[in-house]
This record gives C-alpha cells, sequence and structure tokens, in this order.
C-alpha cells in the first residue's frame, strides 16, 4: 500500500462519502477494527507510569517494589493477562455463535466496565478485580479483530492492514507513556494523577463501540464490500459459499480435526505455527519493557522519576516509527522474513541495557502485528476462530509469566534479567526458519483456500 492509496483514503470516493464500498469500505473497516488494538496498547502502556507514582503507592502501598521483591506489584499488573485469557477462552466457546462484530461489541462494553472499576479503586482487591475484568473484554477483542480483518482485507493489503493494528497498539502505548509523563506534574489534585489515565482508556473503548454498532444485512455489506450489485453473480455465488461453509460447521469440530495433520489442510502445523508465533512473541520479554520501562529507567539505571518518564516517552515513540515501517514492507519482504530478522535484532539487542531502544525497533518491525496476522491467515475457515483463540491464548499466558516474573527478577538479578531473554528470541529465529517446511505462501493470498 503506497502513499497514493493513503492520499486516497480522504477524498469523495475514499472514507469521507456517505456510503464508501468496495477497497474504501474494506480498508474502513479494518482501520475501525483496528482501535481496538488502540486500547490494547494503552491498556499496557498505562500503568508503566503509574506503579511508581508516589500518590498511587500511597492508595496501594502493598504495591511497593521493595515490599515482597515486587511480587504484588507485579501480581495486580500480570493478573490484568489472566482476564485477556479468559476472554480468549470466551471467544473459543462462544465465538462463532456470536459472530465477530457482537463479540467485539461485548469485549468493549466489559472493558469499560473494568476500566469504571480501576479508576474507582481504592482498595488492592477492587483493583485487580477491575484488571481481571478489563482484561476480560480486552481478550475477547484481540481474540475476534485479527480474525475480523483477515477475511476482509484485501489480499494485495492484507498484510499492511492488518500489521496497522500492531501499528496502533505502538501508538496506545505512545498515548500512555507521554499522558503518564505529563500526570507526573498534576500533584494537586491527588489521586486524579493516576485516576485520569487508567480512565482515558474509556475514550477508546467508545469509539470501537461505535465503529461496529451499525447493523446491517451480509448480503448488503458483502455487496458494498466488493462494489458490485447485490444480485450480482458474484455476490450470490459467495453467500453460497458462506451457506455450504456454515452448513458444514454444523458438525462439531473434534480435537483431532484442529491439532493434527491428518487433514487436507494440515491443521496441526498452522494450528502450532499460530500458537507459537505468540508464545514466542511473548517470552522473548517485550513486554518487560511495554510494563515496566518506567521501573528500569528509574531502579536500573538510576534515572530520576521525571527523566525516566520522559525516556519512557521516547522509547514508546521509537517504537511507533519503526512499526510504521513494518507496515510498508511487510507485503514486499513476507512475514517470515521480517519475523526472522526481528529474532535476530532482539537476540542481539538483549546483550546490553543500553540497546533497548534497539530491542524495541526490531520487535516492531517483525514480531509486533505479524503474530496477531499469522494465524488468521494461515488456518482454514473451518478452524479459524477455535485456533486463532487458542493462539490468543498462548500470548496471554507467557505474557502473564513474563509480566509477573520481571518485578522479581528486576529486584533480585537487576541487570542480568535482559539475558534471560536472547535464548528465546534466538529460538523464534530458527523456529520460524524451519515454518518454511509448512510452505505456507508469504503473501498470504495464492494458497488460502477460503480467502
Amino acid at each position: 500500500m503506497g502513499l497514493k492509496d493513503l492520499g486516497g483514503l480522504l477524498t469523495h470516493k475514499g472514507l469521507l462519502s456517505d456510503r464508501p464500498t468496495g477497497k474504501w469500505l474494506q480498508i474502513g473497516v479494518c482501520v475501525t477494527g483496528s482501535s481496538g488494538f488502540l486500547l490494547l496498547g494503552y491498556d499496557q502502556g498505562v500503568m508503566s507510569g503509574i506503579i511508581t507514582e508516589p500518590i498511587f503507592l500511597q492508595t496501594f502501598p502493598q504495591m511497593e517494589p521493595k515490599n515482597k521483591e515486587g511480587a504484588i506489584q507485579a501480581l495486580v499488573v500480570a493478573i490484568y493477562e489472566i482476564g485477556c485469557l479468559i476472554g480468549a477462552i470466551g471467544i473459543i466457546a462462544f465465538g462463532d455463535k456470536l459472530g465477530r462484530r457482537r463479540s467485539i461489541l461485548l469485549g468493549s462494553t466489559i472493558m469499560i466496565i473494568g476500566a469504571a472499576i480501576q479508576t474507582s479503586s481504592f482498595g488492592l482487591a477492587q483493583i485487580i478485580v477491575g484488571r481481571i475484568v478489563t482484561g476480560v473484554g480486552n481478550g475477547m477483542n484481540t481474540s475476534t479483530i485479527p480474525v475480523y480483518q483477515s477475511e476482509i482485507a484485501p489480499p494485495k493489503i492484507r498484510g499492511f492492514l492488518v500489521l496497522f493494528e500492531g501499528a496502533l497498539i505502538t501508538l496506545g502505548i505512545v498515548i500512555s507513556y507521554w499522558l503518564n509523563y505529563g500526570f507526573w506534574f498534576v500533584t494537586q489534585y491527588g489521586s486524579f494523577q493516576w485516576r485520569f489515565p487508567i480512565a482515558f482508556q474509556v475514550v477508546f473503548a467508545v469509539i470501537l463501540m461505535i465503529g461496529h454498532g451499525k447493523n446491517e444485512e451480509a448480503s448488503e455489506i458483502m455487496a458494498r464490500l466488493e462494489d458490485l450489485p447485490i444480485d450480482s453473480a458474484q455476490i450470490q455465488s459467495d453467500i453460497k459459499e458462506i451457506q455450504e461453509i456454515n452448513a458444514q460447521e454444523s458438525s462439531k469440530l473434534t480435537w483431532r480435526e484442529l491439532v493434527t495433520n491428518k487433514t487436507r489442510g494440515m491443521n496441526g502445523w498452522r494450528f502450532s505455527a499460530g500458537c507459537l508465533s505468540q508464545a514466542f512473541q511473548q517470552i522473548g520479554g517485550i513486554n518487560l519493557v511495554t510494563y515496566y520501562a518506567t521501573t528500569v529507567f528509574e531502579s536500573s539505571l538510576g534515572f530520576s522519576p521525571t527523566l525516566s518518564r520522559f525516556m519512557t516517552g521516547w522509547l514508546g515513540t521509537e517504537y511507533l516509527l519503526a512499526a510504521v515501517l513494518a507496515l510498508f514492507v511487510v507485503d514486499r519482504l513476507g512475514r517470515r522474513k521480517l519475523m526472522m530478522w526481528g529474532a535476530a535484532g532482539m537476540a542481539a539487542s538483549t546483550a546490553a541495557t543500553v540497546f533497548i531502544f534497539v530491542y524495541d525497533t526490531f520487535f516492531a518491525l517483525g514480531w509486533l502485528g505479524i503474530t496477531w496476522l499469522y494465524p488468521a491467515e494461515v488456518t482454514p475457515i473451518r478452524i479459524r476462530t477455535e485456533a486463532n483463540g487458542f493462539s490468543t491464548c498462548s500470548n496471554w499466558i507467557f505474557n502473564y509469566a513474563v509480566v509477573q516474573l520481571a518485578p522479581i527478577m528486576i529486584n533480585s538479578i537487576a541487570w542480568k534479567t535482559s539475558d534471560i531473554e536472547a535464548p528465546p528470541a534466538v529460538t523464534s529465529e530458527e523456529g520460524e526458519r524451519s515454518d518454511t517446511e509448512m510452505k505456507i505462501d508469504d503473501a498470504g493470498t495464492e494458497k488460502r483456500e477460503d480467502i
């Protein structure tokens, strides 16, 4: 997707049209859906600056970093991932029955409820419950949106549009980092210093709900997506194909069909590729940086609280720029090459803490968005909801492990924590190299039978 296409978005035939159709409608739906990942990024980044604020720690003294070697602080931060895991499991069970749009609306509503509970918290138990509830909604959204977009996005720019999710994750992180930096100076209003940044996520949830609130007939939506009359041969053929797929899906999906290769689509390989890509995204340690960047700068590097938040803001900004670069190269270089280069750079960068900016750059280029695209893109439609749900579960399980252990490791072994991240990054590079045996087309178009 080039600059000419981006400019076309704002023409009277593009997204500014009263009723966009064809490619512009496809892009509009994908961009709107991606706002869920803006919310994910904001949620991941907002706690980074808050957990070291003195006013926050006055309300939650149990979260002092030195209290039980940071274990309680880690629990409160990481419990969000357990909520996300629950939400992803919910989509595995009920995603097809709810449908993509309703799943996103329900997930966003749950996130708003969770944000309200967190914002009004005065005790440890309340903020833990709030983070779990928020996580449930986010887990539902992150399990649904990549599938939704991979099914709608035009094949030639599918990589660009789905990696747009990754860029919006970093944009959400940047917004949270700089908002935390600004509110670091707002001490005259007491707990408003940390309550407002937590409450601000509601704005993104409302945007996501508005974007998916319109209900139209499936046939009308398909006609507008393809920019064809509703009675055209192609639309009627597509509707018939969907009806046939739905009829096939009325038979219960078995574990054997999901995890073995005794099917025409080699489901076992595809299922494993999705789950492992999400797992390796996390065990490389990226969320040690995302959640605890301010803590690392302040506690491990000895920066002042103000400078730590300032550096964290610029770290997020650099992260965003690298993610934007990935948008323009993913469809040219392919998924595996970016993931292999990213893993190699991440492994090398963890050799020294001063390379934390370099580490973020390679992660954003190779692993940030692609692992959300990969599972939805390589799985056939019959198992796509379940396979993508399980891959998202693997992300949240390992995400939880990293975020839960990070403060304890920082307190116990300080800078040596980064040494633990390098081997998984090297392993993930080898794993992606071996994926060539699966013969999955890099462009994600020629060998997909269902998109």
